[in-house]
């Protein structure tokens, strides 16, 4: 369930973030490539501090 939230909350974002930034340098806004784009950086997000090592870390002290 962390991972499909954390998919969610990308495709929220990365769609907010694209429409505004298609407005402010006033290009085409392409819902899909913001949603595919908002996606796959929740993934990472997600998927980069486990594999690391750092939320051992952070959650030991």
């Amino acid at each position: 369930m962390r991972y499909v939230m954390m998919v969610f909350w990308g495709v929220v974002f990365g769609f907010i973030i694209g429409f505004i930034g298609s407005a402010l340098t006033q290009t085409t806004f392409i819902l899909q490539q913001s949603l595919i784009v908002g996606g796959v950086f929740g993934l990472l997000v997600g998927f980069v501090p486990p594999l690391l090592g750092w939320s051992k870390k952070l959650s030991s002290k």
